[in-house]
């Protein structure tokens, strides 16, 4: 894997590329001398020793446990290391980019001041003021993509995401952007983020992205209320209307199941005393056969029983002269309403 430190400065010489040597020459004379006049001369070799030891050993260091270490040597990736106490070879054959890792980071495509990168066509036709926020962090495994793969990480993420949020946004309706939609949109945003962070090899994790305001425009926000209005009132109304069309409904199914279930009772009544009236007519016909002249008078004496029974009577004598009687049956009837 080659990639190239985004942090060299192309092999540019500080100093200049037209330094006069005799400049460099004088520098290099006068510390020759300075040396040469030193007590130190004489321990060079220890001294180069120790400045040896103490060059290599500035490569020790110690990354920190939110952060990962990408290594360079000669500006060319070669490992990236963990948290902990690292070695690496000192400058300029080996660098280290520390890069923190656990952070989470938040980009925000506010509405506010209506700002044109919020104002989003929906599938509707309507212009909506659409603010989002999405949170994001650099993968465990993706710190050299992060690095190499995009000069500007956070402005990258922040153009794809506007570019998914109006994508998405332009085939929904925008009264279901504003209600119940948000939490799918939010889904569909996120995915689609995601997929092409992947792409890119962004080495970026899309945490998740939360919708903030969704409105119409300043411009028209009144009018929009209006209609909204207009729509509430509409649906008011056909909620009433549905609900007197349920109540009516139910309540016309009860009279039909009551009329149904009298005229079931009614039907189960009349044929029980039919069946009732067949057993007795053919109990008496055959009891008419065995003695049909005891038969005909007692039927005789039931019919006038049934005839005379409800009936006021006048008991008179052979000469057609009225009797007083007791009234046996309205003495009966007194004491069965006082009984009552």
């Amino acid at each position: 894997m080659s990639k190239k430190n985004p942090w060299d400065d192309d092999g540019d010489n500080s100093w200049g590329s037209d330094a006069p040597k005799d400049f460099v020459e004088d520098i290099k004379q006068n510390f020759e001398k300075a040396f040469d006049k030193s007590p130190l001369k004489g321990n060079f070799a220890g001294i180069s020793a120790v400045l040896v030891a103490l060059y290599f050993a500035s490569g020790f260091l110690q990354v920190q446990h939110d952060q990962c270490g990408v290594v360079l040597r000669f500006g060319e990736w070669v490992r990236t290391v963990g948290p902990g106490l690292r070695y690496v070879l000192p400058y300029p054959f080996e660098q280290v980019i520390l890069q923190r890792v656990t952070k989470v980071n938040q980009i925000d495509i506010s509405s506010d001041n209506q700002q044109e990168e919020s104002l989003m066509l929906t599938g509707d036709s309507n212009l909506a003021n659409i603010s989002f926020s999405v949170l994001w962090k650099i993968k465990n495994d993706g710190v050299e993509d992060y690095l190499f793969n995009a000069k500007k990480p956070e402005l990258t993420v922040r153009a794809v995401a506007e570019s998914v949020m109006r994508d998405i946004v332009g085939q929904t309706p925008f009264t279901y952007v504003q209600t119940e939609g948000r939490g799918d949109i939010q889904n569909k945003a996120k995915k689609g983020l995601q997929a092409i962070m992947d792409e890119y090899k962004m080495g970026i994790e899309i945490i998740r992205i939360e919708l903030q305001k969704v409105e119409p425009p300043a411009s028209v926000i009144d009018s929009f209320r209006d209609v909204e209005r207009a729509q509430a009132e509409q649906q008011s109304e056909k909620n009433r209307a549905e609900a007197y069309d349920r109540d009516t409904r139910a309540r016309t199914r009860g009279l039909i199941a009551e009329k149904i279930n009298n005229g079931e009772a009614q039907k189960r009544e009349i044929v029980e005393r039919a069946k009732g009236n067949v057993a007795r007519f053919l109990s008496a016909h055959s009891q008419y056969k065995l003695s049909p002249d005891i038969v005909s008078k007692r039927l005789y004496l039931e019919a006038m029983r049934d005839i005379y029974g409800n009936t006021k009577k006048i008991v008179v004598d052979n000469n057609l002269k009225a009797v007083s009687y007791l009234p046996l049956t309205e003495l009966n009837k007194s004491r069965t309403e006082d009984v009552k």
